[in-house]
């Protein structure tokens, strides 16, 4: 009996599993909300450099704007229209200790600010902690620290493969509310920057190991439906974030709001069950039965635990085959991931998923954090790219049953490369044609990142399916440290380096999936290595080959 006769003896998508499912919706949602921050709380709001300290005159004063005109330059910006300039002032004001009169000082040489910043509101990380001009740098590096922090984060994903996936998922969720917490309570750049890894960590594993608990307990026909509803959820958080951050405009408000929900959500932890593969594949015998007892219970079924649970152990002791032993006779071995990458076959698809994570993590926060080319209202440009994620989880519920799971990523990835190689060309010749060609790679990329999510989780064994998701991601976190300064150096005239970039790297994405992953669609996941090296349905340049199921 192996794990899906298991799941049809207590029931593959019954009452348990609905609840279960609920709580984790209910758990994604205010995550997905601080996932959004930066889009927000690093907005360069408007400001220019103080005026020198002897020039003692207030915004209300008729003459301020003449004053301003004096002691700053005018400037065009990347789309021809003058604007003051936010970095620069004329060096004549510096020297000058009488108060201006509008007589401006434009046929002198300009200088950075020396006299700080005038920020119209300071509401924002970035006007807070000055980090503009000279200092944009620091910018970039919170959102590139943050990644190096996550992508470190993915390895105590063997904290669930090894202790279970429930008290990981609860530690993990518990700590990430905490630090959101500190972050909004930042005394400087460092605090900020300290606390907002350590709190990007808890959530890179809490939510990780959170997607394991939800789809390992369904059946393999729920399976893609339950992963779809998550990334449902999430987009739902991610369009819920601009009506956030337009009721707490304060950076640091936007934070606690979201902290403060998921205290109220921690009496939910507390009703998550065990991972019910987990625990037979790791003969946690008396952990087994209480769950098999229980789903059978919730889901009206009646069952022999006792016959159910020995039966699957003799299925798991006779699915060992010598072949695959990873040249020791301990069986254990294979409960080690990087063992397992010692087998051909498993490394390239490891790989492949991992650069594919970097490829989707890259253009998905790039066009997230930084729509550049999309213009108006800030909110209004986050709701705009959050409304394009919900045509994607459709479209990754329909796509691989109609085209299977491969072909359907390497379309989208197609798609969303040719979309990000040709927009920067297009950007002084029509920018509504642009801003659809951003969203539509948007909705490719985000379609993409639901599904290799399941690919991740379909293509590895039991005992390493947490820790192999958790390095595939390291990959994502490493498209999201190189990602801000790709985008810093797209300013001028290289601006077209960043999604020619990312368009090139979605394209071999494409390529690498029909050559190395196998079809996934109605296999059963692997309990064991033989099980994944027994899947070897690859496509190749075949697109036209139909697999059964």
């Amino acid at each position: 009996m192996d794990f899906e006769e298991v799941l049809n003896v207590v029931g593959p998508f019954g009452t348990f599993q609905k609840k279960n499912v609920a709580v984790m919706l209910l758990l994604v949602f205010p995550s997905m909300i601080l996932e959004m921050r930066y889009a927000f709380i690093h907005h360069n709001r408007d400001f220019h450099c103080s005026l020198p300290p002897w020039i003692n005159v207030s915004k209300n004063d008729a003459s301020y704007e003449e004053i301003l005109d004096a002691t700053i330059p005018w400037k065009m910006d990347s789309y021809g229209v003058p604007r003051r300039s936010r970095c620069k002032m004329y060096e004549a004001v510096v020297d000058n200790s009488t108060v201006l009169s509008g007589n401006s000082f434009n046929d002198t040489a300009e200088i950075s600010c020396r006299f700080g910043y005038h920020f119209d509101e300071l509401t924002s990380a970035t006007s807070e902690f000055e980090m503009v001009c000279g200092d944009s740098w620091k910018e970039a590096l919170t959102v590139t620290v943050t990644m190096i922090g996550t992508a470190s984060a993915p390895l105590l994903g063997y904290l669930a493969d090894r202790f279970g996936r429930k008290h990981v998922y609860v530690l993990f969720k518990v700590l990430h509310i905490l630090f959101a917490g500190l972050v909004s309570l930042s005394w400087n750049y460092v605090s900020y920057v300290v606390f907002s890894v350590i709190m990007e960590i808890c959530n890179m594993i809490h939510y990780g190991v959170g997607y394991v608990l939800a789809t390992e307990t369904v059946g393999v026909k729920r399976r893609l439906a339950v992963g779809i509803a998550i990334f449902v959820v999430y987009a739902a958080g991610y369009m819920s974030s601009p009506m956030v951050s337009y009721l707490t405009p304060n950076w640091r408000w936007y934070i606690r709001v979201i902290s403060f929900l998921g205290i109220i959500y921690v009496p939910i932890l507390w009703y998550l069950p065990e991972s019910l593969r987990w625990s037979l594949v790791s003969k946690k015998e008396k952990k087994a039965k209480i769950l098999l007892k229980r789903i059978a219970n919730d889901n009206g079924k009646q069952i022999d635990v006792d016959s159910v649970y020995h039966r699957f152990q003799e299925f798991q002791a006779g699915n060992k085959g010598e072949e695959v032993r990873i040249g020791v006779d301990d069986s254990k071995k294979e409960a080690f991931y990087f063992s397992q990458c010692r087998v051909p076959t498993m490394r390239k698809r490891y790989l492949v998923i991992c650069q594919s994570w970097l490829t989707t993590n890259m253009i998905y926060y790039a066009i997230s954090f930084y729509p550049a080319y999309l213009s108006g209202n800030l909110h209004l440009n986050v709701l705009f790219t959050g409304a394009a994620e919900l045509p994607s989880n459709f479209l990754a519920y329909k796509l691989p049953r109609m085209f299977g799971r491969i072909r359907s990523i390497s379309m989208l990835y197609l798609i969303a490369g040719m979309c990000c190689a040709i927009s920067p060309f297009l950007k002084t010749v029509n920018p509504i044609v642009v801003t659809i060609l951003v969203l539509l790679g948007k909705t490719a990329v985000t379609t993409t990142y639901s599904l290799i999510y399941v690919i991740g989780g379909e293509i590895s064994p039991t005992l390493v399916r947490s820790t192999s998701i958790g390095v595939a991601s390291i990959g994502g976190s490493i498209g999201g440290i190189v990602m801000p300064f790709l985008m810093l150096a797209g300013d001028g005239m290289y601006d077209a380096v960043p999604y020619l970039t990312m368009g090139i790297c979605a394209i071999v994405s494409a390529i690498l999936y029909l050559a190395f992953v196998p079809e996934t669609s109605g296999v059963p996941m692997p309990d064991s290595l033989e099980m994944a090296l027994s899947n070897r349905r690859i496509y190749g340049w075949n697109l036209r080959r139909k697999f059964k199921g």
